[in-house]
């Protein structure tokens, strides 16, 4: 821009000169055409900032080092349907609070530009553009534009193989809890009440405690396995641990294996996700890559 009022004002004193020393109708076209260009510039800015919109488009969710981009598509349906937009683009990270400011780029007002993400790391990153500045044809005026921008990126894990991975009955957490059988290898003992069968009364130990006691079935059931997971200020170490936790829990929903997953974050309690299917799992990842990650303090203390 402080180019282009370089060129306009060297013009404008050439003009001016060629005038004093060449007073023709020539040097009248020069100067007034040259005096003309600022209010024609100053409203066409103005009437194409008013008129000019902008969306984003952007995936909403992509896996570790894929190649994606975001897109900002604008719209101008003034008369003036040629001109320059200028955009602030910055994103954050919301797994570290991380804040990056793209380069600011200028395009045409009826286009798009497309700005590469980076899927180096997973989480969930978000996009927002408030400023745009639409300029006229000679770019010497812009209008300074207020827009409202706002895009949620996702970015999954790929799935890893544990260094150890059990056979899916190691997982299974066995429990005992009574049975509707009438009779069963395995069973509980407590006192008699008033309605109980007679056969399942426990002769020798009523016996030997000198009151009755009957045996009560029991039968084995599989509780919850758990999967923990702490969160580590340590992109690349999260990685590898929410792609182990995505492969696990994909292994567990094949083999028909309920269970849940624990975050651990620092210094709060801890949060769990009950997992029955893949709905489950997509829902608790998607709540994991909003998480907080905690920052390392220069005492080495987690913040």
């Amino acid at each position: 821009m402080f180019k282009n009022w370089c060129i306009y004002i060297i013009l404008f004193i050439a003009s001016v000169v060629f005038f004093l020393y060449y007073q023709m109708w020539l040097s009248w076209y020069c100067l007034l055409i040259i005096l003309l260009i600022l209010p024609v510039s100053l409203i066409s800015a103005i009437v194409n900032g008013i008129f000019t919109t902008a969306v984003f488009k952007a995936p909403k969710n992509v896996r570790m080092n894929e190649e994606a981009e975001i897109t900002v598509c604008t719209e101008n349906r003034s008369l003036f349907s040629f001109s320059i937009c200028r955009l602030c683009l910055v994103s954050r990270d919301l797994m570290t609070d991380v804040t990056k400011k793209y380069k600011k780029v200028e395009f045409e007002s009826r286009g798009e530009m497309s700005f590469p993400i980076n899927t180096e790391h997973c989480g969930t990153y978000e996009f927002t553009a408030t400023r745009l500045r639409v300029y006229d044809l000679f770019r010497l005026f812009y209008f300074p534009k207020r827009i409202k921008l706002k895009e949620e990126v996702v970015i999954r894990p790929v799935p890893v193989v544990p260094d150890v991975m059990p056979e899916s009955n190691g997982f299974k957490a066995k429990v005992l809890k009574k049975s509707n059988a009438s009779y069963s290898e395995i069973y509980d003992v407590r006192d008699y009440v008033v309605g109980d069968p007679i056969k399942n009364i426990h002769w020798k130990l009523s016996a030997k405690r000198d009151h009755v006691l009957v045996k009560e079935p029991q039968e084995a059931c599989y509780g919850h396995a758990r999967v923990y997971v702490e969160l580590k200020n340590d992109r690349e170490q999260m990685d590898k641990r929410l792609g182990e936790l995505l492969f696990t829990s994909t292994y567990f929903l094949n083999h028909d294996i309920e269970h849940k997953i624990r975050i651990l974050p620092p210094m709060k309690r801890e949060i769990a996700f009950n997992i029955e299917s893949q709905r489950d799992l997509d829902t608790a990842m998607l709540k994991i890559l909003h998480m907080r990650i905690p920052k390392e303090t220069g005492n080495g203390k987690k913040a």
